[in-house]
């Protein structure tokens, strides 16, 4: 990888096969810009800089699906949608949504770790004997 510096020029994507940025290409320009100049011009270089590329570039991938990218982005007040024109609202829901999707989902599969198993394994044996005991004593009374 290139060293990226606040002078540094983008390596705009535009269509076809070439070379261009990453997401984290991106975010490291921006934290070398904010250095230099400070938030404020940091923020007004970055968000034009980034609406250079192409629409249907890596920036697409960048500001829809990567949530890490997003959240930077988020937490900076960058602008990714600058050059997604009537799309930008909808490119945003989807990003939004994907997000928290994946913050949904994670959080069901950590809870679903080994501790976490022993207990429910443990509440459904428990249950399980006292429906079983129950089940018996109505029979049997009967």
């Amino acid at each position: 990888m290139a060293l990226i510096d606040w002078n540094t020029v983008p390596d705009y994507d535009q269509w076809g096969v070439d070379s261009y940025w990453s997401c984290d290409n991106w975010i490291t320009w921006h934290k070398s810009l904010v250095k230099h100049f400070g938030s404020e011009i940091a923020k007004q270089l970055w968000d034009y800089a980034y609406a250079q590329s192409g629409s249907l570039s890596s920036n697409l991938d960048c500001r829809t699906f990567n949530s890490s990218f997003r959240k930077y982005v988020n937490d900076n007040q960058l602008s990714p949608y600058a050059n997604a024109g009537v799309f930008a609202p909808i490119l945003s829901t989807y990003g939004t949504a994907s997000d928290v999707l994946s913050g949904t989902l994670s959080g069901v599969s950590s809870f679903f770790t080994g501790d976490n198993v022993k207990k429910l394994i443990n509440i459904a044996l428990v249950g399980g004997i006292i429906f079983g005991g129950v089940y018996i004593y109505k029979s049997v009374k009967k």
